[in-house]
């Protein structure tokens, strides 16, 4: 994906804005060609910067998302399972407790993603839908009866108005 996001930072206006992206990973879904390290920087173009941090929120991160700039703009879990894995805990405590600040997640199916935005309020259950940029195929599960697309739903927390 980083080669995907230097071409999306050549379109954006130089003058007018800077992106700074952090992905928090997995330690073990971090690149193998660290040499030890927990942080890679990469300055994608002139105005837009990647981070690719290793670990997890309220763990062994920060759960206020302090990255020398303040707080987030926006939150992004892809597949994210927030009720299968504990450790979403402190970012939907914080979504919860910084209303100016969006949370997007996608999961695999209805039903999930469905339960998964319950966690945000009504106003995230009902912006529940399904994600026009899933993954085309369905994905074949054996133990239930639900289609099931990668990044096939998706679902806001303190959806913002913009200007």
């Amino acid at each position: 994906f980083v080669d995907m996001f230097r071409e999306v930072g050549y379109l954006i206006p130089k003058e007018s804005v800077h992106i700074d992206m952090h992905w928090i990973v997995r330690d073990d879904m971090f690149p193998k060609n660290s040499k030890g390290e927990k942080k890679l920087t990469l300055q994608l173009t002139s105005h837009v910067k990647l981070s690719i941090v290793a670990g997890t929120y309220g763990d062994s991160l920060d759960p206020d998302f302090d990255f020398t700039r303040g707080p987030p703009d926006m939150i992004v879990g892809m597949n994210a399972g927030l009720y299968a894995y504990s450790s979403w805990r402190d970012v939907i405590s914080y979504l919860y407790t910084h209303p100016n600040v969006t949370g997007v997640f996608t999961d695999y199916n209805e039903h999930s993603g469905l339960n998964c935005a319950s966690l945000g309020g009504s106003k995230a259950r009902k912006s529940l839908k399904m994600n026009p940029f899933r993954q085309p195929r369905a994905m074949p599960v054996y133990c239930m009866n639900l289609p099931q697309f990668s990044n096939g739903f998706i679902y806001v927390f303190n959806e913002q108005e913009i200007e």
